[in-house]
């Protein structure tokens, strides 16, 4: 067993990995919307009117990176975070097997809420497609690998695209 599927093995093992792997992300598209934009760090902090020493450390990735923040960074280069969930360890399956990261729900969006009976509506709410009842093991599932998670592992994590406006 190697050392990684050893510290996978635990709760705070796996707790910790799905926290790197997203901060990974994170980080990876805060990098890719710079470089696309082709925007300095300098020009970025003088548009956010912030420091350049804060925005190097955002870009450095120290401390808790709050989720306004990164909006506010990737929306001053033109940017924005397309999200979607996978099951925990998913991403690192993919690479191994190497191919595509597979979400949980292709079609997970958050859509509106219908209105209320005041007419107003409320905000937006997650709905998910409606899903047939089914065996355990059906084609679905094993296109997503859902059958091979037992409940210590099957936690989800974040996948993150980023989008141009």
């Amino acid at each position: 067993m190697s050392l990684y599927e050893r510290f996978a093995a635990t709760a705070r093992g796996a707790r910790a990995l799905a926290a790197a792997r997203l901060r990974q992300e994170v980080l990876g598209a805060l990098h890719q919307a710079q470089k696309l934009s082709g925007l300095s760090q300098s020009e970025i902090a003088q548009t956010l009117g912030v420091r350049r020493s804060a925005a190097n450390q955002v870009f450095r990735g120290d401390g808790n990176l709050r989720v306004n923040t990164m909006a506010d960074y990737l929306h001053a280069m033109g940017f924005e975070l397309d999200i979607r969930l996978v099951r925990a360890g998913e991403p690192r399956r993919a690479a191994l097997e190497r191919r595509e990261v597979k979400p949980v729900l292709p079609d997970w969006r958050v859509q509106p809420s219908p209105p209320t009976s005041t007419g107003v509506p409320i905000d937006g709410e997650i709905r998910q497609p409606p899903v047939p009842p089914a065996p355990l093991r059906t084609a679905n599932q094993q296109e997503y690998g859902l059958a091979a998670f037992s409940a210590s592992t099957s936690s989800p994590i974040v996948g993150i695209q980023i989008v141009g406006r």
